[in-house]
C-alpha cells in the first residue's frame, strides 16, 4: 500500500523476478537484468507471472476504467495451472483500487484457498476502501515517499531528465510520480498554468486560449488531466495562502470546489474541453479578484 508513485509495482516486480528464480545483482531485491527470467518478466512473457491491469479498450483508444470481474477470473486459472521454474507462480493486480464490486468479489475466491507456492500481490493507493474481508487476509506493507531530496537525488542519475529537483517537488517526494511527470508530454503545463494565473486578477486572453486549444491537440488526455491537477492545486493553495495572511480564504475555496464539479462534469458529460478550461481559468479569476482591493485590480 501507499499512494500511486511511491514504488508498489517496482517492489513487486522486483519480487517477481527473484521468485521466479532470477539471479540476484546487488542489496535487497535486486535482479540481474540479463537474466533470462528477468528479461521474460519485463517482456511480460513469463509463464510463472500473471499480471492483472486495467484493460485496453482498442476502440476508445484509452485504458478502461476498471478491472472488471473478468480478469480477476484469470487468477484462481492461472494458479491451477502446473507450476514454471522452481515451482512458484506470482500474480499482480495493479492496482485493486481500479477493481468493480464484482471483481473484489472474484479477488477473495482467489485468497481464501491459495494453492501452495503461489504469491499474489495486490497493489492499493488507498487500502482503507477495500473489502475488509481481503485485507484480512493479506499481509499488508506501507511504503512512504522517500522525500523529495532523496527522489531528486535518484531522478538525477536517470537518463533524460532535466531539473529533478523541480519534479521531485512537484510530486512531493513520490519518485514514480516524478519520472512520469518529467517524461510526460505534458510535463510544462504546470509552469503554463502558473505563469497564466501569476498575473490575477488580470488574464491575458490569447494565453488563457493557447492553454485552452491544448485541451484538443496531441497528448490530450495527459495534457488536460495536468491541467486539472494543475490548476486545483494552485487553487487550493491560494486559499491555504489566503488563511496564513488573515483573509478570507472563502473566495478560493470555493472557487477550488466549482472548477472540481466543472472538470467531473466535463468529462462525465462530455463537454467541450476548451470550454471547461477557459470556464475554469475565469472561475479562478473572479476569485482572484474577490480577494483583491478594487484599487489594485
Amino acid at each position: 500500500t501507499g499512494p500511486s508513485g511511491v514504488g508498489k509495482a517496482t517492489l513487486a516486480y522486483r519480487a517477481a523476478r527473484r521468485i521466479l528464480g532470477a539471479a540476484p545483482h546487488g542489496d535487497g531485491l535486486g535482479a540481474n537484468a540479463a537474466d533470462p527470467v528477468s528479461r521474460r518478466v519485463e517482456a511480460m512473457s513469463h509463464p510463472g507471472l500473471l499480471v492483472i491491469r486495467r484493460p485496453w479498450d482498442e476502440k476508445g483508444k484509452k485504458w478502461r476504467s476498471v478491472i472488471t470481474v473478468d480478469a480477476l477470473r484469470k487468477v484462481p486459472e492461472f494458479f491451477s495451472l502446473s507450476a514454471g521454474a522452481d515451482g512458484w507462480r506470482v500474480a499482480i493486480v495493479d492496482s485493486v483500487d481500479e477493481m468493480n464490486p464484482n471483481a473484489a468479489n472474484a479477488l477473495l475466491k482467489s485468497l481464501e484457498e491459495p494453492p501452495k507456492k503461489t504469491v499474489l500481490f495486490l497493489l492499493a493507493h488507498t487500502p482503507g476502501k477495500l473489502l475488509p474481508t481481503i485485507r484480512s487476509r493479506c499481509r499488508r506493507l506501507t511504503l512512504r515517499a522517500p522525500g523529495e531530496a532523496a527522489t531528486a537525488e535518484w531522478l538525477s542519475r536517470q537518463s533524460g531528465i532535466n531539473r529533478p529537483e523541480d519534479w521531485a517537488k512537484r510530486s512531493k517526494g513520490l519518485p514514480g510520480e516524478a519520472l512520469a511527470l518529467a517524461r510526460s508530454p505534458a510535463k510544462d503545463i504546470p509552469e503554463s498554468v502558473e505563469t497564466l494565473l501569476r498575473g490575477l486578477p488580470r488574464l491575458d486572453p490569447a494565453q488563457s486560449r493557447a492553454l485552452a486549444n491544448r485541451m484538443t491537440g496531441k497528448d490530450k488526455d495527459a495534457i488536460r488531466a495536468a491541467f486539472n491537477d494543475s490548476i486545483l492545486t494552485w487553487t487550493m493553495e491560494r486559499a491555504r495562502s489566503a488563511g496564513r495572511d488573515g483573509r478570507d480564504p472563502e473566495p478560493w475555496t470555493s472557487a477550488w470546489r466549482d472548477v472540481r464539479a466543472l472538470v467531473g462534469a466535463g468529462e462525465g458529460l462530455y463537454l467541450d474541453p476548451k470550454q471547461v478550461a477557459l470556464s475554469a481559468i475565469h472561475r479562478i479569476q473572479d476569485a482572484a479578484k474577490a480577494d483583491t482591493p478594487p484599487d489594485a485590480r
